[in-house]
């Protein structure tokens, strides 16, 4: 048995190291409490654009030890249970997907709400009996409808940012209501000898975009006004004069003398 082991773990060290030297980023995610089958799930959304690999922790830091890393920072962030993620995608594109593609889990008691949580008006499928009570405890409106109860109106039943009760964690689990996002939590990522933390990397893509374009507009209307001429403004200022000189050529024949006009 310890022999088998002992192979798997060479196995596993070999293909890791090998792996390191072949992608330009190596992302390191925890994996402590996070579902088997999200996990899977993210497998599937990374399948030909990365490597998901989980070993452990001693064997994942040999193999980087051995990979003659441009920085040994990446090292020391592997702790418990982790995946080690190879891509050529860049740090910022792998963190933005991962952020995006996150899966539904059942609410736990004490939980915080990310947004209201809504129970909508609908048959339960459940029998009349102790699941009758549950639902009145959680605040819910409720009636026996033939041989199931039904919720008779929409509920928020927990609001952002508050603790979710024992009551209302039971009545979403018996309705399969999962209302907890959950997303791979990335620790690091390494990319060409640099360390990137989770503060770096989640930006909002969106508003970073928006904010880019307002500069690009800011820095036209000033290259226009200043009359600096570039390859995205010249036509720009071409036309901005003109406009000017067809003005100033209406303005001064306006101010012509009647005689003038009429020679």
């Amino acid at each position: 048995m310890k022999r088998h082991i002992l192979k798997w773990k060479q196995a596993q060290f070999s293909e890791l190291k090998k792996i390191a030297s072949q992608y330009k980023v190596i992302a390191i995610a925890d994996l402590t409490n996070f579902p088997a089958d999200l996990f899977q799930g993210v497998r599937k959304k990374l399948q030909g654009k990365a490597i998901v690999r989980v070993s452990k922790t001693k064997v994942i830091k040999k193999a980087l030890e051995e990979a003659n890393l441009k920085s040994t920072e990446l090292i020391p962030v592997v702790k418990g249970s982790v995946a080690i993620i190879f891509t050529d995608m860049d740090s910022f594109e792998l963190y933005g997907l991962l952020k995006r593609n996150k899966g539904s889990v059942s609410a736990k008691v004490g939980s915080i709400a990310p947004a209201d949580i809504v129970v909508p008006a609908i048959d339960t499928g459940l029998p009349p009996g102790p699941a009758l009570s549950d639902l009145k405890a959680a605040g819910l409106e409720v009636r026996v409808q033939g041989s199931t109860i039904a919720i008779v109106k929409d509920k928020v039943v927990a609001k952002k940012g508050e603790a979710i009760t024992k009551p209302v964690a039971g009545v979403l689990a018996k309705l399969d209501i999962k209302p907890i996002k959950v997303g791979l939590n990335i620790v690091a990522c390494y990319e060409n000898g640099q360390l990137f933390l989770p503060k770096v990397l989640d930006i909002d893509s969106e508003q970073v975009f928006a904010q880019i374009m307002k500069a690009v507009q800011s820095a036209v209307n000033l290259s226009v006004e200043i009359v600096y001429p570039t390859k995205e403004t010249i036509e720009l200022i071409i036309a901005k004069a003109v406009r000017q000189a067809n003005a100033i050529d209406a303005l001064a024949k306006a101010k012509q003398p009647a005689e003038e006009k009429k020679e």
